[in-house]
């Protein structure tokens, strides 16, 4: 209940539709400081929402309920998009234009998927929580009937932690797999094997990456922002 009163706070401050005697006496409390204010409006609109029912009644139709999924397909769109570029550059050969579908095989592999994928999400739940985790689909999707501002930007926390550690565990990747490179030169299979480690973990990462901050902006924009 107080998450979303702390949003419609905010909304007024946003939107420019504040309590002009309210923001005074911010203004009074934070001794003209404009930033400080800000948040003393927050407080004091917050206060004078919960001692009157009747304007918190009111005020709560300003509450963003989104229910459009437009949006949603085209961060799908987007994400295959970016998929298809990414496997034309591989199978396409370009000088003779023509494909090579075997090429496509060289991107899959297992263990560097396992190496970027449950680490990423651990760290996300372990930064947020597996509600969170779990609202992360609904609220990219743009089907959460009601979300609250708190709500919004913890989903947005999880999915930018899991992002950031999946680029980072993909630059993990490719370290461990240049020093199983340094420690394998006389052994040609293990070679190759320490390559696909060192590149294709950097590849699921930033590719990880790339749409965990889609994902990310999307609820920022649906949730938080008019």
């Amino acid at each position: 209940m107080h998450d979303e009163l702390y949003q419609l706070a905010y909304k007024d401050i946003e939107e420019k539709e504040i309590d002009e005697a309210l923001w005074l006496k911010a203004m009074s409390h934070a001794m003209g400081d404009k930033t400080k204010a800000k948040w003393t409006y927050i407080e004091l609109r917050v206060d004078q929402l919960l001692r009157d029912p009747s304007l918190r009644h009111s005020a709560s139709k300003k509450v963003r309920k989104p229910t459009h999924q437009s949006g949603a397909y085209m961060m799908w769109i987007s994400i295959l998009f970016c998929i298809s570029i990414v496997s034309a550059a591989v199978v396409v050969d370009f000088t003779k234009i023509t494909l090579i579908l075997s090429n496509g095989f060289y991107l899959l592999d297992l263990p560097s998927l396992l190496f970027i994928l449950p680490t990423s999400i651990l760290f996300g739940i372990a930064a947020t929580s597996w509600r969170t985790y779990g609202r992360c689909w609904t609220y990219t999707l743009g089907s959460a009937k009601h979300v609250s501002f708190s709500e919004a930007v913890s989903v947005a926390r999880c999915l930018n932690v899991m992002g950031n550690v999946s680029w980072k565990m993909g630059i993990l990747g490719t370290l461990i797999g240049g020093a199983l490179i340094l420690k394998s030169l006389e052994q040609i299979d293990n070679v190759n094997d320490a390559l696909t480690v060192a590149f294709l973990t950097l590849v699921y990462g930033l590719l990880f990456k790339l749409i965990s901050y889609v994902a990310e902006q999307r609820v920022l924009n649906l949730y938080t922002i008019k």
